[in-house]
């Protein structure tokens, strides 16, 4: 399990860095010692600042103090999620992913997180992936990202009619986006060809 990255930074924002964390650390400190409420966002700068310096052991362990503070954050067990799958744990990164979406159903970036996630490590369960984009649909309903998603997967699921209902769709939604439209006529192209 890896437990610490390298990173790059100049001196001046690694000194930044250094010392929010610091403050962060005396903060905590100094309400125990007045046998006052810590404010449990100074865990969370903690996690976030360690993790900017490369130390994923501190920076897991700030996340965990502060997720049993509050546990209903869907941004900290995103973010939780993340570190856990830089550090190896990728059964434990799923259930914070898993977390992330349960605390909050309509964030669409939680949902391509977790997406992503699965596709990477659990490639074998095309049914997770699968459920992930329905309750996406479900709960954040038509947007770009959930009706390309869902049209790469029928795709390449050789429904080739369905792949080109949702790009429509998601060409209607994002007119802008000149890649949609040309990746939908690919991808069509290359379906129905099979």
């Amino acid at each position: 399990m890896k437990t610490t990255i390298e990173v790059q930074m100049d001196d001046a924002t690694r000194t930044l860095v250094q010392q929010r964390l610091a403050m962060a650390k005396s903060s905590i400190v100094a309400s125990e010692k007045a046998g006052e409420k810590v404010d449990m966002n100074s865990y969370l700068v903690i996690a976030e600042h360690e993790h900017m310096l490369g130390d994923l052991v501190a920076s897991r362990k700030a996340y965990e103090t502060y997720l049993d503070l509050n546990p209903v954050s869907y941004v900290a067990w995103n973010a939780y999620a993340s570190l856990l799958e830089t550090m190896g744990d990728i059964e434990n990164a799923g259930v914070a992913y898993q977390r992330a979406i349960s605390e909050l159903k309509t964030e669409e970036e939680y949902y391509r997180d977790y997406a992503e996630y699965l596709a990477e490590n659990y490639p074998e369960h095309e049914d997770w992936y699968k459920q992930v984009l329905d309750d996406a649909f479900e709960n954040i309903g038509q947007t770009p990202w959930t009706m390309v998603a869902l049209g790469d997967w029928f795709f390449e699921h050789h429904d080739c009619e369905l792949g080109h209902d949702h790009y429509s769709v998601a060409k209607t939604l994002a007119p802008e986006s000149e890649s949609i439209a040309v990746d939908a006529k690919e991808k069509y192209a290359a379906c129905t060809a099979k």
